[in-house]
């Protein structure tokens, strides 16, 4: 009996063996042949570059590298005793604490109330992931006409509703939050995309039970749907603090590339481009982004850690 066991077993080896294709030589050449595109560009664009930018940091670079000095840690000692420094380091987190929550309760409150209508399901989809897919710059003129004060449509529709009209963008006060909305508009459409994916992922006889149960909607939603999308909205909230404090397109289209009025718009990485490429102090500007770098990752540990307290993972 136990013979007959060993045989099979050393059959089924056999066949196993044979049906196994061996592995060609090649196929891991062939798969970096078609990954080096991507490596070149990556190594040549992204990580060369920020390898340079942090070393150009601790030198006094000058125009064309003539007179080139090391400079130590003296730009991040002037970076960081600058006053608009700090003034944009301000702005750009007053700019990701408008942009997250509002991105977040935006995106879950459009997904949940297009979630399951089914016949218009992928146009409405399609209509919000839109502005989306558009370019910056070409939306930003465009939205520029709408924040005139003198005949921008947001400023009718204010006097249509009989309030006071604005100067949107011409505002110290008021150009900030002009940003913001169209921020929003401009990104909401990934983010509800996203979750409406996560919401279709949902099992609905979890929802069903707790409805048996006599949960009503609310309580559906904060104790069932919340829950069990809260990884997603982790990931959104990451995403949008990093895109947050690297905003730059829409702020320069918005405010001309000035940062203006009154610095009420210069964020850190508008303020890292005027003082590289319109003053010329490129090391200055490489210091000012290690710090931005530095920031970023210390909002995303700390990010990091608060999600063990409100992220339930199935």
């Amino acid at each position: 009996m136990q013979a007959r066991i060993a045989e099979s077993d050393r059959a089924a080896r056999v066949r196993e063996g044979v049906q196994r294709k061996p592995r060609r030589f090649g196929d891991g050449w062939r798969a970096a042949l078609f990954l080096l595109p991507t490596l070149v560009f990556a190594l040549v664009f992204v990580y060369a570059p920020a390898a340079m930018s942090l070393v150009l940091g601790f030198y006094h670079y000058h125009f064309m590298g003539v007179g080139t000095t090391f400079a130590g840690l003296s730009d991040f000692r002037s970076a960081l005793t600058y006053p608009i420094f700090w003034l944009a380091l301000e702005h750009t987190l007053i700019y990701a604490l408008y942009m997250v929550p509002l991105t977040l309760a935006g995106a879950v409150a459009i997904a949940v109330l297009i979630d399951g209508k089914s016949r218009l399901y992928s146009t409405i989809r399609t209509l919000v992931l839109l502005p989306y897919i558009t370019p910056v710059i070409a939306t930003s003129i465009g939205w520029l006409w709408m924040f005139n004060p003198q005949y921008g449509i947001l400023n009718t529709v204010l006097h249509w509703l009989h309030l006071p009209p604005s100067q949107w963008l011409l505002s110290s006060t008021m150009a900030m939050p002009s940003v913001v909305l169209y921020s929003l508009w401009h990104g909401l459409g990934f983010n509800v995309v996203i979750v409406l994916s996560t919401l279709s992922g949902i099992p609905r006889p979890v929802w069903e039970a707790a409805a048996v149960d006599g949960a009503t909607g609310c309580q559906r939603f904060f104790r069932v749907t919340l829950p069990l999308i809260s990884p997603t909205l982790f990931f959104l909230a990451v995403v949008t603090t990093i895109g947050s404090l690297q905003a730059f397109s829409q702020i320069y289209a918005l405010s001309g590339g000035t940062g203006g009025p009154e610095y009420a718009t210069t964020t850190l990485l508008l303020l890292i481009y005027q003082t590289a490429f319109q003053y010329f102090h490129f090391s200055y500007a490489a210091a000012m982004a290690m710090l931005l770098v530095l920031l970023i990752l210390i909002l995303t540990f700390i990010q990091n850690w608060l999600s063990k307290r409100w992220v339930f993972y199935q």
